[in-house]
């Protein structure tokens, strides 16, 4: 645009100088003073316009490519090969240059599916995706610059329904890492073909159909109470076991000490036995008469001669084997 209005200008300029200087030259030979002034001014404006035009062809050769874009050049609607980086170029004046972005973009949609017990599937994705440079002038080529929607979109689709395909809806929700990952893999080289870059893919948001939403709530609930039921019978397990534990441990004490009281008794019973036997073994008549002697306090035993009335009294002392008699 600027090439062809700047080569407006330079012919504007050049041939309305030459058709001024010719009306010039007629105003001189006619002598008509106020004519020739007003041609001369219009002349100097006219030939202001060839330098104007000029500035403005020549700086159509210089095109500007913005951070994180690419220019991709067109000569009369053709392509040209090589695209244009960032920064100044120098190209042909004739081109059109369109930028295109190069940097990271964010795509979020809703794409709809269905699991392998076809349950619908409502899944709501967010594409991170970048066009590679050097497939810019490709991807113009034979997309268009609005590739998200055209390429991205569909495959997105293609995709997910073929992996939500391979789960049933209860294994959805929790093998989601494991699908999240699966699809990008298969975005990834599904786009690749095209000349766009897959960053990243994330299932913000997975849903079912209402009616099967509830049910799987009522199933949770159900498989929760179930769960709590589960926990209480192996905590009254475990408490019967701990119960069970402390008897045996308390029975088992009983009896070790029922034992050890026997065989203290026995050995106390043993232990006497044979100090008895020591005892007895020790005691000669010698002994015992000794014994006896050290305990008399001198008194012999009185005897009467018989009969109710008084008679005679004899003292005799007992021999010392009666002492032990009653």
């Amino acid at each position: 645009m600027r090439l062809i209005f700047g080569t407006i200008l330079v012919l504007v300029g050049v041939f309305g100088a030459m058709v001024i200087s010719r009306l010039l030259l007629s105003a001189r030979g006619g002598r008509e003073a106020g004519a020739e002034g007003g041609l001369k001014a219009l002349r100097i404006v006219t030939m202001l316009l060839v330098p104007v035009g000029a500035l403005m062809i020549v700086s159509s050769g210089v095109r500007m490519i913005s951070a994180g874009h690419v220019g991709v050049a067109l000569l009369f609607g053709k392509v040209q090969a090589v695209a244009l980086h960032e920064g100044i170029n120098l190209v042909n004046p004739l081109y059109d240059v369109v930028q295109m972005d190069t940097r990271v973009q964010r795509h979020q949609a809703k794409y709809d599916a269905a699991s392998k017990d076809l349950q619908a599937v409502h899944v709501e994705m967010v594409l991170n995706y970048r066009m590679q440079p050097e497939k810019a002038t490709e991807v113009y080529q034979r997309i268009g610059p609005n590739f998200a929607s055209i390429i991205i979109d569909p495959a997105a689709q293609e995709v997910l329904k073929a992996n939500t395909a391979l789960h049933v809806a209860t294994e959805i929700l929790q093998q989601r890492p494991k699908i999240k990952v699966d699809i990008q893999r298969d975005l990834s080289t599904w786009l690749a073909k095209y000349g766009i870059e897959m960053k990243e893919a994330s299932l913000a948001n997975i849903r079912f159909d209402p009616a099967y939403e509830k049910a799987i709530e009522a199933k949770q609930i159900e498989e929760q109470k179930a769960e709590q039921k589960r926990y209480e019978l192996i905590q009254a397990q475990r408490q019967a076991e701990i119960v069970a534990a402390q008897a045996k441990g308390q029975g088992d004490a009983a009896r070790e000490k029922a034992k050890g009281d026997a065989e203290a008794i026995r050995i106390r019973g043993s232990a006497e036995s044979e100090y008895n036997q020591k005892v007895a073994a020790s005691l000669t008549q010698t002994l015992i008469q000794q014994r006896y002697l050290e305990k008399w306090d001198g008194k012999l035993p009185q005897f009467s001669a018989g009969g109710s009335s008084p008679g005679l009294l004899f003292n005799f002392p007992m021999p010392p084997a009666a002492a032990g008699r009653p």
